[in-house]
């Protein structure tokens, strides 16, 4: 392994100190890599790479507009993570299995999940895969190998250990791999998943995002110790610390990962250290609590890791992939931004699901107390329908929308005076 960042800046940033952790790196800041052992992904794939990194900028950017625009409710920014997502895409098989977090974008968009899908997604329309049920964002995909995603911290590790467990009971070529934030660290669901996984033998890739914040939280204030990783040594189980701005280091740690989860039959704890460049959520104000004192205090490390879209394109450019990487950057960003604004258009115009889809996919028949249900929210909707102007939607409605309306309405009084529920 090589070492990253001079362990000078340990007492501005905590992420490696004197008996700590080498943090793995492939490239410097300028392209160069350490050794040619590291570079086992061919021209294709890492032009893909490089501009599946662009689109997720751009198309960030886009979004973001989109949410102040109102046209979207909310969303998650990437800006400085890019490299996460597609190079661990890159390294693993397509039958490997996807337990996201928050900050994966990246790798739906290596898998072939589109623009126009995310989009469809972030607004919850009739094209949306999981029909207007999951929060902005919250990506589930079957047909790309991708779990719901869910909200609370840490809550899919304990699901990632599983699948790692069922894969290797099964006897089968795939991994789970499984997707936090250093803040899911702090969770009660981070003990139990990590060792039930070491202990009973999970096919699982763990990937810690340690980006330095867990929204307000920063990591002097989240542990004391030498990042997340050491505590695996507790469970048994091999980790390594990888350049989160180095796609190379993260591509060749994570295949090698995956071989030795097949060879141990157990699972492995990759720590990616990067830096959140943008606010945790639209629903965030980093500069609230990321100061300019405290982004001084940053410099060191943030000069230390870089941007991984220019350091991947240096690369590329002294291998001779790519004659100009910021032609191909500015080409890329273009196209990607001609995409957001077609799609979003679209988005635009779609309709919501009808609302009774929120009954739907939760059995594979519609039992009696769904019925039931249907029939009290039918009934109530058509009994108060000026709390519930459903017809001005002629069934676009969408389940957000809806339980907004539910939620929010003024409740309506029956003849005896008392308040009628709010949601039936």
């Amino acid at each position: 392994t090589t070492e990253i960042y001079t362990r000078s800046i340990v007492g501005s940033v905590r992420c490696v100190q004197e008996t700590g952790f080498p943090i793995f790196r492939t490239m410097d800041l300028e392209g160069n890599v350490s050794d040619s052992k590291y570079e086992i992904l061919d021209k294709p794939t890492l032009i893909k790479l490089f501009d599946i990194m662009v689109t997720e900028r751009e198309s960030d950017r886009i979004a973001l507009n989109m949410h102040r625009q109102n046209r979207i409710t909310f969303y998650f920014s990437h800006l400085y993570e890019e490299a996460v997502g597609p190079a661990i895409g890159a390294a693993i098989k397509d039958e490997d299995k996807i337990v996201l977090q928050y900050r994966e974008q990246g790798i739906l968009l290596w898998r072939g999940f589109s623009i126009q899908e995310i989009l469809h997604t972030v607004k919850g329309s009739n094209k949306d895969h999981a029909k207007g049920k999951a929060l902005a964002c919250h990506y589930s995909i079957p047909k790309i190998g991708v779990l719901p995603l869910s909200a609370p911290i840490g809550s899919k590790i304990g699901h990632g250990a599983g699948l790692g467990y069922a894969f290797r009971t099964q006897k089968e070529d795939k991994i789970a791999v499984t997707f936090m934030g250093e803040g899911a660290a702090s969770q009660g669901d981070f003990h139990a998943g990590l060792n039930f996984a070491a202990t009973l033998g999970s096919q699982t890739l763990f990937v810690c995002r340690n980006n330095c914040y867990a929204i307000s939280t920063p990591i002097e204030d989240q542990y004391a110790g030498d990042g997340v990783a050491p505590r695996c040594i507790g469970y048994g189980m091999p980790a390594i610390k990888v350049d989160g701005c180095d796609p190379l280091a993260i591509a060749y740690a994570t295949k090698h990962a995956r071989q030795m989860i097949m060879e141990r039959k157990g699972p492995v704890f990759m720590e990616v250290y990067g830096y959140r460049g943008g606010d945790h959520s639209t629903s965030d104000s980093a500069p609230l609590y990321r100061t300019k004192e405290v982004l001084a205090k940053l410099k060191p490390y943030l000069d230390a890791i870089g941007d991984p879209i220019i350091r991947l394109g240096k690369y590329l450019e002294k291998k001779g992939y790519l004659a100009n990487y910021k032609e191909q950057m500015d080409k890329v960003g273009k196209a990607a931004v001609a995409e957001c604004h077609k799609y979003a258009k679209e988005m635009d115009e779609t309709p919501y699901p009808e609302y009774k889809t929120m009954f739907e996919d939760v059995y594979s028949y519609t039992p009696q107390n769904l019925k039931e249900q249907i029939e009290q929210l039918d009934a109530h909707i058509k009994k108060y329908p000026e709390f519930y102007p459903l017809s001005d939607f002629k069934k676009k409605q969408s389940l957000f929308n809806l339980t907004c309306l539910l939620y929010t309405s003024p409740s309506p009084r029956d003849q005896r005076g008392s308040r009628m529920p709010s949601s039936a």
